[in-house]
């Protein structure tokens, strides 16, 4: 309470000190709205948003140095990203617990890519951000996105594919780098008076390994694989109220630190195969209602191939002279629908009323790997003892929600959403979300936000079996979040911005796997209170800076591992980028990110916390009149090792995943 009564008196500061600021021209509900309508285009519109919201253009994100997804997220304030022992990816806000996946919703033009198995989006990292026009990231729950709820946050990445008042045709691009890397690809937009076809290929290789050699859980030492490679086609088709997108992505990747907790052969692949396609229809009834209906169906997958435990493992009464080979795989389907319905006959008010359902189901699966009793020959455990219960890993889940937001005065706009789902074996989940905009001068904007959210497990976290590190619970319950955020922007100009936002967080019924029986069960409780400032804007005319500071505390219930910490989360980031055009051609840029420490579990016996890391990033770019760029950057320039943390009875050490590289891209605009 004392954090909550701390955040009500910051938001009432800004009203006492800007009582006396001119009124607005128009209402705020009305910038609101319009902000809607043009999808946050500029950062002029993002600000009116009920929000903890941060956008970055493609050019902000090129001039600092992005090179992948990965790279404009680490960008944001409140971001960190984790890996657990097969690379497996995520992004982390706000310190949510970190070891686990499906915290937050990644979506591409508005579809949501979160796979079925891990409910991440790991496979999505790596995309090019030459096909990024802008990211939308919500930190907190909720979402941006109609129908989509993110538990501690949500990302929206808008191709050009959209097209959102975009004047190029399109671009061809290629890089290379360190560990072999390779890129290359393109995207183009042919525009017709009522329809419009665009389309995007990328490939993209790379024969990375860890910077140092590892020593895993039964003392065996060497590089552990982290290449990759992807191929990914995109198409999106309008014509009138009518449009259709679709994706191919296919994502390989080395088997990194091994399915097992022991090194896997250097040749060891698992590959993350995923497609869409999605239909929808927009159409304006009347000048006061709207309907959007949309259908689609995704696959994706998981497969392995490699060996999980090297030659001689011997396992008390149980040798494998040539290893522990596995060959697994997975496939799963996810069918979709949505309607809604906007409404703005009743004055003030803009209504929306949606319903969503959705089925997911396991659709293949096999399971092949060494005789489990001993020797060398394979078996196929597909029927007799899968890694996963195919049979049972199925779920039907309806959603209905409803938005509504309130100009309550020229300068006060309300927005409530309410909604719940109900998903099989699980009991209907409530969820709701308040928001307070206040804008007494368009320089001054205040929020205050107060909601609740879930996550529902993954597939994996329910029915994985015959594993001996994790083992599936099908009767687990949601993850659940109650929050509390305040932020005040003062925006000096259009294209500046200082914030600072303060929230608290209430998680409960987190999912993890316990320590013993390494089943995932709902054991966790979690408080984090903290603040986020940051600085967007130029400091003089040729120039673009950014810098942020995140800081956040708290405390985990978890039985005898109660902490007054946060285990495997930075009490402080800090992240910084300069650029400065030398030329109307040419563009120097630095960018620096630090953050602090991590504690472990009470229960780990090893060193007391995972080391800070600091790094520091040098970009050179050359772009002339008629579209052609160069561009080079060197990453981490003192070569600081860059690491994921690995849990007790893992690993002896962290997860080494990164050191110094560079890269060059070139392309053409047109």
């Amino acid at each position: 309470m004392k954090v909550f009564s701390l955040i009500v008196s910051f938001s009432l500061i800004p009203l006492t000190l800007l009582a006396s600021e001119p009124p607005l021209i128009t209402s705020l509900s009305e910038d609101m709205n319009h902000a809607e309508e043009l999808a946050t285009q500029t950062n002029r519109n993002i600000d009116y948003q009920p929000f903890i919201l941060s956008v970055w253009e493609n050019q902000d994100l090129v001039s600092f140095g992005a090179h992948t997804l990965k790279d404009a997220l680490m960008l944001v304030p409140g971001i960190d990203m984790m890996g657990d022992t097969t690379n497996n990816r995520t992004t982390v806000i706000r310190g949510s617990n970190p070891l686990a996946f499906g915290q937050t919703k990644l979506a591409i033009d508005g579809v949501v890519v979160n796979d079925r198995s891990f409910d991440s989006y790991s496979a999505y990292l790596d995309f090019p951000i030459e096909l990024i026009q802008r990211i939308e990231v919500v930190r907190g729950a909720g979402s941006f996105i109609e129908g989509v709820n993110g538990y501690s946050g949500s990302i929206n990445v808008i191709t050009y594919a959209k097209d959102e008042g975009e004047p190029l045709n399109g671009v061809i691009f290629g890089s290379f780098g360190s560990d072999s890397s390779q890129q290359a690809g393109f995207w183009y937009t042919h525009r017709a008076s009522n329809w419009k076809l665009s389309t995007d290929l990328f490939y993209q290789n790379n024969d990375a390994t860890s910077p140092i050699n590892v020593t895993d859980k039964y003392g065996n030492t060497g590089l552990a694989s982290l290449k990759s490679h992807q191929v990914g086609f995109g198409l999106s088709y309008s014509y009138g109220d009518f449009s259709l997108k679709g994706r191919i992505n296919k994502f390989t990747t080395g088997s990194a630190f091994g399915n097992l907790n022991a090194l896997p052969n250097i040749d060891g692949e698992q590959s993350l195969p995923s497609w869409y396609l999605e239909s929808a229809y927009s159409h304006k009834i009347t000048d006061t209602l709207a309907l959007n209906v949309k259908a689609g169906i995704m696959e994706d997958g998981w497969e392995e191939e490699a060996r999980l435990l090297p030659a001689g493992t011997y396992l008390t009464v149980i040798t494998f002279p040539d290893g522990f080979w596995a060959y697994l795989d997975f496939k799963t389907r996810l069918l979709y629908s949505n309607i809604s319905t906007i409404y703005t006959g009743i004055k003030n008010h803009k209504i929306t009323l949606g319903y969503s359902a959705k089925y997911e189901d396991m659709i293949d699966m096999s399971t092949v790997t060494t005789n489990r009793t001993g020797g060398s020959t394979l078996v196929d455990y597909t029927r007799l003892a899968p890694f996963i219960d195919a049979g049972s890993a199925c779920r039907h889940s309806d959603d209905i929600y409803i938005n509504d937001t309130l100009d309550i005065s020229d300068q006060l706009a309300f927005s409530l959403y309410l909604g719940g789902t109900k998903a099989s074996h699980i009991e209907f989940q409530p969820y709701a979300r308040g928001a307070l905009v206040y804008q007494p001068h368009r320089q001054h904007i205040l929020k205050l936000m107060v909601g609740n959210n879930f996550r529902l497990p993954s597939l994996r976290e329910m029915y994985v079996q015959n594993h001996p590190a994790k083992i599936g619970n099908p009767n687990l319950e949601p993850e659940h979040v109650t929050s509390y955020e305040t932020q005040y922007l003062y925006k000096p100009t259009l294209d500046t911005t200082v914030g600072i936002n303060l929230f608290y967080l209430q998680n409960k019924d987190q999912i993890a796997p316990d320590t013993t029986t390494k089943i995932y069960q709902n054991i966790g409780k979690r408080n984090i209170s903290g603040l986020e400032t940051e600085f967007r804007g130029s400091i003089g005319e040729n120039d673009l800076f950014a810098l942020s500071y995140s800081y956040i505390r708290g405390e985990t219930f978890k039985g005898a591992e109660t902490t007054d910490y946060l285990p495997y989360a930075s009490s402080h980031m800090v992240k910084g980028a300069f650029s400065y055009a030398l030329t109307p051609q040419l563009n120097a840029g630095v960018l620096g990110r630090y953050s602090s420490e991590k504690e472990r579990r009470p229960n780990d016996s090893r060193k007391n916390s995972m080391e800070s890391f600091a790094a520091v990033d040098l970009i050179l770019g050359w772009e002339d009149s008629s579209g052609f760029y160069l561009q080079g950057a060197l990453k981490n320039l003192t070569n600081a090792i860059y690491r994921y943390p690995s849990t007790p009875a893992t690993y002896p050490d962290d997860y080494p995943i990164s050191g110094r590289t560079f890269w060059i891209r070139s392309g053409w605009k047109f």
